[in-house]
């Protein structure tokens, strides 16, 4: 029996995923921290679906925890044929006063923990005919923001690391996609740094459940890049247009604003 396994399923871009997953029949492996109601989310979709699930608690900032994921997930004999890498985390500071926490967090998120996930999985990968692997980057691994510098980065290494990795592992039956969402509101602070773009953001964000859509339908046609919404095809259409310091000088201007909307919201918290 094979089974899709989904990093950050338990809500937001992960858990619209997983939906989309199970309305095709694909039995799921889902994955989030511990507390995040993630038996409640296997139990709806089985029931909805007639799909089996499985499930596991954990935190991927920690350097063992893919090691022990996987080790999890192959003792329990679970045929894994599509890896969805979707955990990250997102955020806008200043960098200088940016804790080596936050650092971290993003840099054994957004990174670490999907190459090692990658490198785990793919021999298993590798025995199936064909099998998947769908990364998920995001818009600005197109672009260099300030105040957003590692978070940005890290998905440009996202999709740098999938494209190089797509040419070792096709003649091997892997298909690699990258699905290249803009703004999405998936929580209240992504909200709140959304709300901070006035019309601009509301204008560019896509819903959780088109990007889910469009990832899924991209990754079964075998398609490496997957863009959901109009509004991201005319933003890279400018990046191409614009001279990159004149870009630096409207994004910066742009995204101060979810510095200080975080800044204000953690003074008032």
């Amino acid at each position: 029996m094979n089974y899709t396994l989904i990093t950050g399923a338990s809500s937001g871009i992960g858990k619209a995923i997983a939906y989309e997953c199970a309305k095709r029949g694909m039995n799921l492996i889902l994955v989030s921290l511990p507390g995040q109601r993630l038996e409640a989310v296997a139990q709806d979709l089985e029931m909805r679906y007639k799909i089996k699930t499985r499930y596991f608690e954990t935190d991927l900032t920690q350097p063992d925890s893919p090691i022990q994921l996987f080790s999890k997930t192959q003792s329990a004999g679970l045929d894994v044929n599509i890896l969805i890498n979707n955990a990250g985390v997102a955020g806008a500071s200043y960098f200088d006063e940016s804790s080596i926490e936050y650092i971290d967090e993003r840099i054994m998120l957004n990174i670490r923990a999907l190459v090692v996930l990658t490198r785990l999985y793919l021999p298993v990968l590798c025995k199936h005919k064909t099998s998947h692997i769908l990364n998920v980057s995001s818009l600005a691994a197109f672009f260099y923001i300030p105040y957003k510098s590692v978070y940005s980065a890290s998905k440009a290494f996202v999709l740098s690391f999938s494209r190089s990795l797509s040419g070792e592992v096709k003649s091997r039956g892997v298909r690699i996609s990258v699905v290249l969402p803009n703004g999405v509101q998936t929580n209240s602070a992504t909200g709140l740094r959304i709300k901070s773009h006035g019309r601009i953001g509301r204008w560019a964000q896509t819903s959780a459940e088109k990007v889910a859509r469009c990832a899924v339908n991209g990754m079964l046609k075998n398609r490496f890049y997957i863009i959901p919404g109009f509004t991201s095809y005319f933003l890279l259409l400018l990046r191409i247009i614009l001279p990159v310091p004149l870009q630096q000088r409207l994004i910066s201007r742009e995204f101060i604003k979810e510095v200080n909307a975080t800044c204000s919201h953690i003074q008032m918290a």
